[in-house]
């Protein structure tokens, strides 16, 4: 700190009743936004004012050109002033890489914050493989907070000896890095992801059986047939396939169908179910009844 002699006092009073008498004492200048927020401000006002705002101004998109110059001009200096991006907040993932995330935001540290364009970003990041729904905020001073659903992960689609991971949706996410879910049920066929949803909430109102089951294959669009984990392939039919399964987890839990030397089951036929033994002809099939009494 400087302390000030009596002889510079003296000097600074005098300097000070000069500059009184002259009025000509100086004011601290604005920051550098503001000039540039009343330069663009007057500048706008004064074409508006001279051309009385005629629509021309409108339709060439001038005016909207003139407002947006006007605004990034405005973020930028409100950036000098502390509203910038200094942090980004990431909630909500578990599947989506966090560098594929930021390539879509897009958006770069120091930024103004008044400048990211929420929208767009937001756009972007529901483009990814992995996110359902997006959203993305503004938190001021300085951070941007976003937040996405991912898609749930439901079965692995067989198409053309590949497969792809489907949601509980339907919708094809991708078919890469697929070994993280080798507990997912495959299915096949060309409507299979559309119908899977409904198809797992069947099969999981017996969860033992369940747990059997290997793959599913959709036919002719109309149906599935299961395979289980032993290779027998078990025909649900149409309608009902519920009740289908559950008489078919009866019959398992009285009879130890799955312990047997069979090679399919057939539900299609209500009440009743159609095994055949391996080495068997189609002609020979057995039938077993789910009827109380006698099993034939």
């Amino acid at each position: 700190m400087r302390w000030l002699t009596r002889k510079s006092e003296k000097a600074g009073a005098a300097s000070r009743k000069k500059a009184d008498r002259s009025g000509a004492a100086r004011k601290r200048p604005a920051p550098r936004w503001a000039r540039n927020l009343a330069r663009g401000a007057a500048a706008l006002a004064v074409f508006a004012i001279a051309l009385g705002g005629p629509a021309w101004l409108w339709q060439s998109g001038w005016v909207a050109q003139a407002a947006n110059g006007l605004y990034h001009r405005i973020a930028a200096g409100m950036a000098d002033a502390g509203l910038r991006v200094d942090q980004v907040y990431l909630e909500g993932r578990h599947n989506e890489s966090a560098e594929a995330i930021a390539r879509a935001l897009d958006v770069g540290r120091g930024a103004p914050l008044l400048s990211v364009d929420i929208d767009a970003a937001r756009a972007r990041i529901e483009r990814l493989d992995w996110v359902r729904i997006a959203s993305v905020e503004r938190e001021f001073p300085n951070a941007i907070r976003v937040r996405i659903v991912e898609r749930q992960p439901l079965a692995l689609w067989q198409r053309d000896r590949q497969l792809f991971l489907v949601d509980d949706q339907g919708v094809v996410v991708t078919g890469d890095n697929l070994t993280r879910f080798p507990h997912l049920l495959v299915i096949v066929g060309d409507d299979a992801p559309a119908h899977a949803q409904s198809l797992l909430s069947v099969l999981s109102q017996e969860p033992d059986l369940k747990k059997r089951v290997n793959a599913a294959v959709r036919v002719g669009e109309r149906r599935w047939n299961i395979r289980m984990d032993n290779g027998v392939d078990v025909r649900l039919p149409e309608t009902d396939a519920l009740a289908a399964w559950q008489r078919f987890a009866r019959l398992e839990r009285k009879h130890g169908l799955l312990k047997q030397d069979l090679v399919s089951i057939d539900l299609r036929i209500p009440d009743q179910l159609i095994v055949r033994t391996r080495g068997e002809q189609p002609a020979l099939e057995r039938k077993v009844s789910d009827r109380k009494g006698k099993d034939t």
